[in-house]
């Protein structure tokens, strides 16, 4: 399944090599390095299935766990998205704050990008995504399409 894919990460080097990587396989990827412009595209954009978020956004600061606050603003956003984590610097209580209090759908170092592990986990993330997005495309239209033979049922 392609998809529309974000990928938020700060040096250019990773962000061209992700890009190219998924773009290949016929994504339709946006890639951006601050925090301020992924805030941006996830508000104009509709249908966003899957974002690849560095935690620390500005690496010459240790606290900086930018991309964590942005996690939190595509699940108030977009809430079919998926959002997997990636990380020069992991740890495993970073990752379980990226699964427990912002619900991360994956976590990866970035050496991990050109793995069978990655593109398996990216799959999986973007099916899901897609299949949640559509199942609920098709509730909504069954459920208009109930309402719409009861209102007619009800006028005869």
């Amino acid at each position: 399944m392609k998809g529309k894919v974000l990928i938020v990460e700060d040096y250019e080097d990773w962000r061209d090599l992700l890009s190219g990587l998924l773009r290949r396989e016929g994504h339709v990827v946006t890639a951006v390095a601050t925090l301020d412009e992924a805030r941006k595209h996830v508000d104009r954009t509709k249908d966003l299935d899957l974002a690849i978020v560095d935690i620390r956004l500005v690496e010459t600061d240790k606290n900086n766990e930018g991309g964590m606050h942005l996690l939190a603003h595509i699940k108030k956003k977009q809430a079919f998205t998926r959002v997997i984590m990636i990380t020069g610097h992991g740890t495993m209580e970073t990752q379980r704050k990226a699964f427990r209090e912002f619900q991360a759908f994956d976590f990866f170092r970035k050496e991990q990008f050109d793995s069978e592990e990655f593109r398996k986990g990216f799959r999986e993330a973007m099916e899901q995504a897609i299949l949640d997005r559509q199942a609920w495309k098709e509730k909504s239209y069954m459920d208009g399409r109930k309402f719409e033979m009861w209102r007619r049922d009800n006028r005869e």
